[in-house]
């Protein structure tokens, strides 16, 4: 089995380089049957951790199996070792589990403490039929304005157009100009793939940075765009070039990278990507009650007027 987007060694190394971390590779085969295997990030009391800018732990699952239930059988034997492990372990923070674990009972079975997020997953090869048809619209107006998009090895442009993006919305993407060109070193441009949409004078408009791995779906990281070119359509034409190199580079398809923010989640939403669930586990504990009140107070606040 290819190794997957997030399990390349150069992102290991960029995560443990980034926060001191150390990177463990999991795999079982339990009866001599269908191999799993995962990537886990422990910290110094041996508690799993998962880093900033990580989607999910990479968990590689693969069965030859054709019937439901024969898979289903496989996929719990070969689970149970790896959701021991991570009992035996512990946790620091919750650990999300990729798109592809669709069935969590081996958790639950061992009094794990799970909840759902989302994503949106897109398959390659890209089919425009299926995208709306205003963000086609929007990404041909981008070409007719003269804007035109580079895979670039310059990060320059990269952090200028997320720091802008930061400042607008009040948030914080996690990873500043070095940390970028370290990660860049690490994986070199063709694993880590960053693109910007220039203006027709030459200057960085949208840009995002996404992981990629021959044979495997890709994992967006993060991406940006200028207020000053949001009408335009820096950002449709970006991601439209996008799909279309990483699909050339033997990329299967790409995981936008979540689906939790209603005003991002919409944009993920008009390529024709499917909506997927995606699963936290975390092992029970003080923070994690409190946690779950806090969550289910503000579930139970009704919404602000304004």
């Amino acid at each position: 089995m290819s190794l997957t987007p997030l399990e390349l060694p150069g992102w290991l190394e960029f995560n443990t380089w980034r926060t001191g971390l150390t990177a463990h590779r999991f795999s079982a085969a339990p009866g001599g049957g269908p191999e799993i295997r995962a990537v886990f990030y422990v910290d110094r009391r041996g508690r799993l951790k998962l880093p900033p800018n990580n989607p999910f732990i990479p968990i590689v699952f693969r069965s030859a199996r054709q019937r439901p239930s024969g898979r289903t059988a496989e996929w719990l034997r070969a689970a149970a070792p790896l959701v021991e492990e991570m009992r035996r372990r512990g946790m620091a923070n919750p650990q999300y589990l990729p798109p592809d674990v669709d069935d969590v009972r081996p958790w639950r079975w061992r009094g794990f403490l799970v909840g759902v997020r989302y994503t949106y997953c897109l398959d390659f090869p890209f089919d425009p039929s299926l995208a709306d048809r205003a963000h086609m619209q929007h990404a041909d107006r981008a070409l007719q304005l003269g804007m035109t998009v580079e895979q670039v090895t310059d990060v320059e442009p990269v952090i200028e157009c997320l720091a802008e993006t930061e400042a607008r919305k009040g948030l914080s993407i996690g990873i500043g100009l070095r940390e970028l060109r370290v990660a860049l070193s690490l994986l070199g441009p063709d694993s880590l793939r960053m693109y910007v949409c220039f203006d027709a004078q030459g200057r960085a408009a949208s840009t995002c940075v996404i992981v990629h791995s021959l044979g495997a779906r890709a994992a967006g990281l993060i991406s940006g765009t200028k207020a000053a070119n949001l009408a335009a359509g820096a950002s449709p034409l970006l991601w439209r070039v996008a799909f279309d190199d990483l699909e050339s580079a033997g990329a299967t398809g790409i995981d936008f990278g979540g689906a939790n923010v209603e005003s991002i989640s919409e944009f993920k939403s008009r390529w024709g990507s499917r909506l997927v669930p995606t699963y936290t586990v975390r092992t029970h504990s003080a923070r994690a009650a409190a946690r779950f009140l806090a969550n289910w107070i503000d579930s139970r606040r009704l919404p602000s007027s304004h």
